[in-house]
C-alpha cells in the first residue's frame, strides 16, 4: 500500500481523519493492519493569525507539508481540515505529491443516496467559499448555506471550542436547532464541512443524512493507498 501523507492542522481534526484510517483499515485488512502514515504540523497559530493575505500564508503552508511529507516518503497527501481547501486549486501543480481533494468523497457519498438538497456547515471562510460548489457542479445537487448570523455562530464554536476539543450543551442545543429549522425548510441531508464537527453532530442530533468530511475523506485515503 502506498504511504499517505497528513497535512494536518487542527489536532482534532487530523486525530480523528487518523483514527478512522487507522479503524476502518484494521476492518478491511486484519487486526493492527493499516497504510504507513505521516503527519506533518505547523503550529495553528500559522493559519489562524492570517488577514487579508490568508490564501497566499495558507498555499505556501500546504506547499511547505507537502515537501516534508514527500521527504517522508508519502506517495499523496490528504489535509483534514476543509478550509484550506480553498487554495487548493492554486497549488495543487506546485506539489511534489498528489494532494487528495477533501470534496469527491462528500459528492459520490451524497450521490450514491440520491441527495437533492444539503445544508453546508462549516467555518465562515469555506461557507463563504466556492470550493464546494466547484466540485458538486454537474451533479444535480444544491448546496445551501446558513444564514449570515448562523455561519457567525457556528464559526465561533469551531474556532473557540471544538480545535480544542471542547463540546458544550449550548452548542449542541445550537446545532440541533439550526439542522432542524434547515430540514423544515427541505434539506434532505448536511455536509459536516468541518472535520470537528463530528464531535458535536451526530445521528442523534437530527434527522437528517449527515455527510461526514473526516470519515469520507479518511476512507478515500484508504483507496488511493491501495491504488
Amino acid at each position: 500500500m502506498r504511504h499517505i501523507g497528513i497535512a494536518a492542522i487542527t489536532a482534532e481534526g487530523a486525530a480523528l481523519v487518523y483514527r478512522h484510517i487507522c479503524e476502518a483499515s484494521i476492518r478491511r485488512f486484519g487486526e493492527h493492519l493499516h497504510p504507513e502514515i505521516s503527519l506533518h504540523s505547523f503550529s495553528l497559530s500559522e493559519h489562524l493569525n492570517v488577514g487579508s493575505d490568508r490564501r497566499e500564508k495558507w498555499g505556501r503552508l500546504i506547499k511547505q507539508s507537502a515537501a516534508k511529507l514527500q521527504a517522508s516518503g508519502a506517495g499523496f497527501m490528504i489535509c483534514p481540515s476543509n478550509t484550506p481547501h480553498d487554495v487548493y486549486d492554486d497549488v495543487k501543480d506546485q506539489l511534489p505529491i498528489p494532494w487528495l481533494h477533501i470534496v469527491p468523497p462528500i459528492r459520490r457519498k451524497a450521490e450514491s443516496v440520491e441527495a437533492k438538497k444539503l445544508l453546508l456547515l462549516g467555518t465562515r471562510f469555506t461557507v463563504e467559499s466556492d470550493f464546494y460548489d466547484k466540485e458538486f457542479r454537474g451533479s444535480g445537487i444544491s448546496l445551501v448555506r446558513p444564514a449570515t448570523d448562523e455561519t457567525t455562530r457556528i464559526h465561533d464554536i469551531i474556532n473557540k471550542e471544538l480545535i480544542r476539543g471542547v463540546v458544550t450543551f449550548t452548542s449542541q442545543q445550537y446545532l440541533s436547532r439550526v439542522l432542524q429549522k434547515h430540514a423544515s425548510a427541505g434539506v434532505d441531508g448536511a455536509i459536516l464541512g468541518c472535520t470537528e464537527l463530528p464531535l458535536i453532530v451526530n445521528a442523534s442530533s437530527t434527522s437528517l443524512a449527515l455527510f461526514d468530511s473526516a470519515s469520507l475523506l479518511a476512507e478515500a485515503a484508504i483507496e488511493e493507498a491501495m491504488r
